[in-house]
């Protein structure tokens, strides 16, 4: 679900796909759905990452990172309206 959240919402060029990174559980967020994925390029580079969160349909979120770490952006939606 996560995923296709995304898919649809994250800004990426038709040249790089998602690719799900695994990673821990944080335990203090235990009701907080989580996942990382890769950005990966068609010549198979990682070129970003991006964690998302979900605590039910109508408030999820994500970060996005370049290769490097850093955040190119960071967008929360509440009740699939974004804020």
């Amino acid at each position: 679900m996560i995923q296709e959240f995304l898919q649809s919402t994250l800004p990426l060029d038709s040249s790089v796909t998602l690719k799900r990174s695994d990673t821990e559980p944080d335990t203090e967020l235990a009701h907080v759905r989580s996942e990382a994925f890769e950005i990966v390029s068609d010549a198979g580079e990682t070129v970003g990452f991006v964690k998302a969160w979900e605590d039910d349909p109508s408030f999820r979120g994500y970060v996005h990172f370049d290769s490097d770490g850093n955040v190119i952006d960071w967008k929360v939606f509440k009740d699939r309206l974004q804020s």
